[in-house]
């Protein structure tokens, strides 16, 4: 008797076990998304030599050279903007003297580029889109970059290296580069389309992008296909269980909120100290924001259709985990858990950015105060996440006041009968062919948001690959990018422009987001 139900307990596990890799193979043939790949064949253009391959590669290390650097909103270098404008028209000369391309300089110092459509072949009726960047960039800690100086434009061993060379000047010289491909082939558009430069996309984008959209509606656009911009990269060994690229393709973008704790309790001499001072009770409000985190949204947002597109392509392991969430979402959240770079996926998260208190060292002072910042999930809310802080904090001597807010952004449509979304993944496939898409909700903010009243489709994607080490140059030390990594970067404008320039493309719809 007790043979058999040691068996039984062997046995029921085991069965469970096959059921799921059962589920697992027949979910992840399911889930091998055939993106449309009846593209334009981005090779039947002619391909430049590795003599002008180099030669983009020096016209965007010249444009890192430009100090367009945002210090605080309304606080940019204005000359450098000017001077990066200049660039753009010398590195660029047919755009800038086309007939059918019309520029306009938006609030002194952002771009506007329209691209109309041939008089000879209109695409009528079908919306424009518009492909989105930023001019500006953040400053530099002094000393700190080790392989060159961030705004000499080094090439070196074929790499290159400066402040924007990843975020986000890579996107502004690669579009330009690949329309100007495209016209020096003699290529004719089909189709009117947008691309808006912002100039304060690292301070907030109000008086870039901003700008940019209240000229489009001036001007009569109401509706836009689609926008694409910045946001996740092609990512390489970034992502646990799986060995191929993951183009992540950004679908929403967390809110952002600051708040300021603020503790009013009498001051005094230290040698008689009181049994609980401003800033005791101030740091029991921190400790308890730092220990209580909000709850876990995992499921109520993209990242679990994240998981479940990278299923087919994850091993073993993993692939089980990521094709059953049905069951086993709640072990994937207590997995991401563990580590803060996972955990921002599934929640709103907390940072304390700023503590002040005392002045003199023997006062005891009356008032202390925090700063904390929030990345708000999409599913959550400023009133949840206040709710929250007060609940854990739960001292009403604690005052909470709302100094700065952006909601997040609505989840924008995704899957293969999204036309727009099939058409950025399919354009993405072609460059990187061995890639799996997946869509995400971005944890860091953008401009992009300034577009939000334009269309329901808003997407991001930094079209080249990213690494373990070159993660850790987007607004930190020695950022760079490859020339041959560059030169995938125009190619997926090309295929980009070429692919949204045919008569199936341009009718988004908003529809379901069911795998």
């Amino acid at each position: 008797m007790c043979n058999k139900v040691v068996l039984i307990f062997l046995l029921v596990p085991a069965s469970f076990l096959a059921i799921l890799l059962a589920l697992n193979t027949t979910t992840s043939r399911q889930r091998q998304f055939q993106w449309d790949m009846n593209r334009k064949d981005v090779t039947s253009l002619p391909q430049l030599d590795r003599e002008r391959i180099q030669q983009r590669a020096e016209r965007l290390a010249k444009a890192l050279t430009i100090q367009t650097i945002s210090w605080e909103r309304d606080l940019f270098e204005t000359e450098a903007l000017l001077q990066l404008h200049q660039h753009l028209k010398d590195s660029f000369p047919l755009i800038h003297s086309s007939p059918s391309i019309e520029v306009n300089v938006i609030n002194g110092y952002s771009l506007l580029y329209k691209i109309h459509e041939s008089k000879e072949d209109k695409n009528g009726g079908v919306l424009p889109y518009m492909l989105a960047a930023h001019m500006d960039v953040v400053p530099v800690a002094n000393g700190t970059w080790k392989m060159a100086d961030p705004f000499e434009g080094s090439i070196i061993d074929g790499v290159i290296y400066g402040r924007g060379a990843l975020d986000d000047k890579s996107s502004v010289m690669g579009i330009l580069e690949a329309l100007e491909f495209l016209l020096e082939n003699k290529y004719h558009f089909h189709r009117t389309f947008y691309i808006g430069f912002g100039h304060d996309e690292e301070v907030s984008g109000f008086e870039g992008a901003g700008h940019i959209a209240k000229h489009l509606k001036e001007t009569g656009v109401s509706h836009l296909d689609f926008v694409l911009d910045e946001g996740y990269f092609v990512l390489e060994d970034l992502v646990e269980g799986v060995d191929d690229l993951v183009s992540v393709i950004g679908v929403t973008e967390k809110g952002y909120a600051t708040l300021e704790l603020s503790v009013e309790m009498s001051p005094g001499h230290s040698s008689i100290p009181p049994k609980e001072t401003a800033i005791g009770v101030l740091a029991k409000a921190v400790w308890a924001l730092e220990t209580n985190p909000h709850p876990s949204m995992f499921g109520h947002g993209p990242e679990m259709d994240f998981f479940a597109y990278i299923s087919s392509s994850a091993k073993i392991g993993h692939s089980v985990l990521f094709s059953n969430l049905w069951l086993l979402s709640p072990l994937l959240s207590k997995l991401l858990a563990n580590s803060p770079v996972t955990d921002a996926i599934q929640r709103t998260t907390t940072a304390i950015t700023i503590i002040q208190g005392g002045y003199k060292q023997n006062v005891i002072p009356g008032s202390a105060s925090a700063t904390v910042n929030h990345r708000i999930h999409p599913a959550d809310s400023l009133d949840q996440v206040i709710e929250h802080n007060r609940r854990v904090i739960n001292d009403p001597r604690v005052h909470i006041k709302v100094v700065d807010y952006y909601p997040p952004t609505p989840i924008s449509p995704y899957g293969l009968d999204v036309s727009a979304f099939n058409l950025i993944a399919s354009s993405v496939k072609q460059i990187y062919p061995s890639s799996v898409i997946a869509p995400a909700c971005s944890p860091a903010n953008t401009d992009l948001r300034r577009y939000v009243e334009l269309s329901d489709h808003l997407y991001r994607i930094t079209p080249t690959v990213l690494t373990p080490v070159t993660r850790g140059g987007i607004h930190g030390d020695d950022e760079q990018i490859t020339i041959e990594h560059y030169h995938n970067f125009i190619r997926f404008y090309v295929a980009l422009m070429l692919n949204a320039d045919q008569p199936e493309a341009g009718h988004s719809t908003v529809r379901h987001r069911e795998l």
